[in-house]
């Protein structure tokens, strides 16, 4: 029987790996989790040749026959190091996985053996049998490989459709590493006071910068957005915490947390009996109901993250491929401030297709809402495959060389920072913004600020006072978070330095 080793580049809770080693363990096959390193707020520190050599001694230790690494497109050249330096040591099998590997997978067999694409549950099970000699590899969909310098692939298997068939996810246990200076030999997520969740898999959106707008091209005609049972959920839910004893706070990961009303109801009455920890969601306006914010306010939901991105109806239809429910999203803001709810506004800046009007309605749009709120703030990022990369290639606006995979910008400003290179007037606006959010500073103020041209044209001061206001407001999340109990050294390590610091 084949020891398989599935390695997560700079994610420790990536849930697609934990979730192809249940299919894999419930097969029989010995598995193993490797987390290589832990993300950090534009600060991503690259591997040392000490840890690489710690990964290679773990893999020879655990006598391991393949090995799958999964990353994003960031991590490319990384996962292309890493894979080369094993491959020096070991003469083991070497298959890719991940949003990057289903995008561009010839350019990821330049360094390893097998690519998965798309879902993994099924084509990694596939795999692991057919090396075994049970099975044909170039039959197995989603499997992509170079024989005698030929591309062989099947083809992509239809999607997943009853979630409930999978396993639970692989939490705890002692086939779990950690690799981050040294080899720690345990769950990172053990110390986690956060569980992350998925109740589906998809978006009913398809946004231009969102790789929901390339997987919802390759899975045309299929249904993309699956929701898993509420029992499920809850089961799942309920198992990691009879392992994970710190953890007091759940957060649900998907892409948009839209179910139908008899789902909600089942939902909040199953998790406020079974669970009854405090949760967040990421929600789109578009799907405002009143009904179901309110019933899952009263089962334990305490903060929401609703994508907005812009305020400006032509960019988001234009740029982003996405309505601005400008009404809704104000109908939404009142609703969880009366229903005392934390609300954090998405936003993206950075925006080489908007114009300076665009921008401005942004920042107005921001003080049409009512206080208090939080931001995340990013600087837009161009990933392969999506239909942003496709709109700014097209326009000659940036080269291959500037989305990532190629280019590493994320490592240093996936979340907008103030201190990173840019023009004035994106200076200017993203200083505006930043302050919008600081209840302390009045609104009227902020826009006499954003109808000032010496400003627009010498921001600097402007974005000096707006990181003074920043730091003041950090230091009043710091405290809420103390006091509800979720500040922990793994959230203060991503985001406690200076050069790490959040806009909020």
């Amino acid at each position: 029987m084949k020891k398989i080793a599935l390695i997560s580049l700079y994610g420790v809770e990536n849930t697609g790996i934990r979730s192809i080693s249940s299919v894999l363990k419930n097969d029989g096959i010995e598995t193993y989790l490797i987390f290589f390193k832990k993300w950090l707020n534009n600060d991503i520190v690259l591997p040392s040749k000490e840890e690489k050599q710690i990964l290679v001694s773990l893999l020879k230790e655990l006598e391991i026959d393949m090995a799958g690494i999964s990353f994003t497109s960031p991590f490319a050249g990384v996962a292309r190091e890493i894979a080369s330096f094993v491959r020096r040591s070991l003469n083991i099998k070497i298959i890719s996985g991940g949003i990057h590997a289903t995008v561009r997978p010839e350019e990821c067999l330049e360094w390893c053996d097998f690519v998965c694409r798309g879902e993994g549950e099924y084509a990694m099970l596939e795999l692991v049998r057919a090396l075994g000699g049970k099975e044909e590899i170039g039959e197995i969909e989603n499997i992509t490989f170079r024989k005698n310098g030929r591309l062989i692939s099947a083809g992509i298997r239809p999607l997943i459709q009853n979630l409930d068939d999978l396993p639970f996810q692989d939490y705890g246990g002692d086939n779990k590493f950690f690799i981050e200076k040294r080899l720690c030999r345990t769950d990172p997520m053990a110390e986690s006071r956060e569980l992350r969740v998925f109740a589906s898999r998809g978006c009913p959106f398809n946004c231009s910068y969102c790789y929901n707008s390339i997987f919802r091209e390759i899975y045309s005609g299929q249904r993309y957005f699956r929701p898993r049972s509420v029992e499920k959920v809850i089961c799942e839910i309920e198992g990691v915490l009879s392992r994970f004893k710190k953890i007091n706070r759940i957060k649900f990961d998907d892409d948009t947390f839209i179910f139908p009303r008899e789902w909600v109801d089942e939902f909040c009455d199953k998790y406020e009996k079974r669970v009854g920890l405090p949760f967040e969601i990421l929600f789109n306006a578009e799907c405002i109901d009143e009904y179901m914010v309110t019933k899952l306010k009263d089962a334990g939901l305490k903060r929401v993250q609703v994508g907005v991105q812009t305020g400006s109806k032509d960019e988001s239809e234009n740029s982003f491929d996405r309505n601005l429910p400008s009404a809704k999203i104000i109908k939404f803001a009142w609703l969880a401030k009366k229903l005392g709810l934390n609300v954090v506004y998405d936003i993206i800046l950075d925006n080489p297709l908007s114009t300076y009007d665009d921008k401005i309605e942004l920042v107005n749009f921001l003080l049409s809402l009512p206080r208090p709120f939080d931001l995340f703030l990013y600087s837009l990022t161009v990933f392969p495959g999506t239909k942003m990369a496709e709109k700014l290639l097209r326009a000659g606006i940036i080269s291959e060389d500037d989305i990532e995979g190629r280019s590493t910008k994320s490592f240093h400003q996936f979340r907008l920072s103030l201190s990173y290179p840019r023009d004035s007037s994106e200076l200017f606006i993203a200083s505006l913004v930043s302050l919008v959010s600081k209840r302390f500073v009045p609104k009227p103020l902020i826009s006499l600020l954003a109808k000032n041209a010496y400003l627009k044209r010498h921001p600097l001061a402007l974005k000096w006072s707006a990181e003074l206001c920043n730091n003041i407001k950090l230091l009043s999340v710091a405290s809420r978070m103390l006091r509800e109990g979720t500040l922990s050294t793994t959230k203060f390590r991503e985001y406690g330095l200076p050069r790490r610091f959040l806009i909020q």
